[in-house]
């Protein structure tokens, strides 16, 4: 039996907390499996803050960053940061790193490599797991680490990162396999085109944006995704 699609929305911080906060009940309300919450320092409240306030007012919804990524915070910032959601949303945290596109132009830098998000999620394996890392001759290991897994996926930069989740904005999907990426990226496309319209028409973090027509247009969004499901849309991949 094929398994069935995860679906997830990726939610700017850009609105007050309170609002950010009911927005992302609403979704868990409306049967989405998940919620990234964008990383960019300047333009949304602090990503991590939103999860664990997050992870408090809700039970079921995966939590994650979409997407983090290797400098805006040293990766045993990150580390401890993933740490705490974790505790606070047992089971429901994963993490996403990716270039930092937004995060980088916005104070005057590059985006990160390949290589870079390469070796901040083989840091964050182990620091995540309790072992020791060195840190420029220092070793450095999280004290309070659980050993629980917690799913580390990097973002595709291009032909050199499938089997790693493609993100389209502001609905998450993650591909199974090279060979579906490109027909599963065009059907999820194809699909959250009129969702994604509408959620944008009614401005989904207005307060002027009822919490009742939103409830509406979320469950809508994800029946039409669910609907328009394919096989090449599978569950999360995570990067060996």
């Amino acid at each position: 039996m094929a398994q069935a699609v995860q679906v997830s929305l990726r939610i700017p911080g850009t609105s007050p907390m309170p609002e950010l906060i009911r927005l992302i009940q609403d979704v868990e309300a409306a049967g989405f499996d998940g919620a990234g919450i964008l990383d960019s320092q300047l333009l949304c409240r602090d990503t991590f803050v939103t999860l664990g306030q997050a992870a408090t007012q809700t039970s079921r919804l995966t939590l994650f960053p979409a997407v983090t990524n290797p400098f805006s915070r040293h990766v045993s910032v990150l580390a401890s940061a993933i740490q705490t959601v974790a505790e606070l949303a047992p089971g429901r945290t994963k993490v996403v790193v990716g270039t930092g596109y937004t995060s980088a132009s916005t104070i005057g830098r590059k985006p990160a490599t390949l290589a870079e998000m390469r070796a901040t999620i083989t840091t964050l394996r182990k620091l995540l797991a309790g072992d020791a890392v060195d840190f420029h001759g220092t070793s450095g290991r999280l004290a309070y680490a659980s050993g629980r897994p917690v799913s580390l996926l990097m973002e595709p930069i291009g032909g050199k990162s499938y089997f790693v989740p493609t993100i389209i904005s502001p609905l998450c999907f993650t591909l199974s396999s090279t060979e579906s990426a490109a027909r599963a990226s065009e059907a999820a496309t194809r699909a959250t085109t009129r969702a994604t319209r509408t959620i944008a028409s009614l401005r989904m973090g207005s307060a002027q944006f009822s919490r009742l027509c939103r409830a509406q247009v979320l469950s809508n969004a994800l029946t039409g995704m669910r609907r328009a499901s394919s096989p090449g849309l599978r569950g999360a991949c995570p990067l060996h």
